[in-house]
């Protein structure tokens, strides 16, 4: 998944809007990894906006820090 994450800190949810593409498969509501099928995350939504309630053992990121 890319995802345009602002500021420090772990990742423990991708809100909606930032998420740019999604290579994982989407079965009801939760985020699988397309060669393992692990949990990577939980689709759950707070108000009106929809976020990926992230496994953090699952999953692995990187790229470079984007300042508020």
């Amino acid at each position: 998944m890319k995802y345009k994450k602002l500021g420090q800190g772990r990742v423990l949810r991708c809100w909606e809007d930032k998420i740019r593409k999604i290579y994982a498969k989407v079965k009801g509501e939760k985020l699988l990894c397309s060669n393992c099928d692990n949990l990577i995350g939980e689709i759950r939504s707070k108000g009106q906006r929809n976020y990926v309630k992230m496994n953090r053992e699952q999953f692995a990121y990187s790229g470079t820090k984007i300042r508020k």
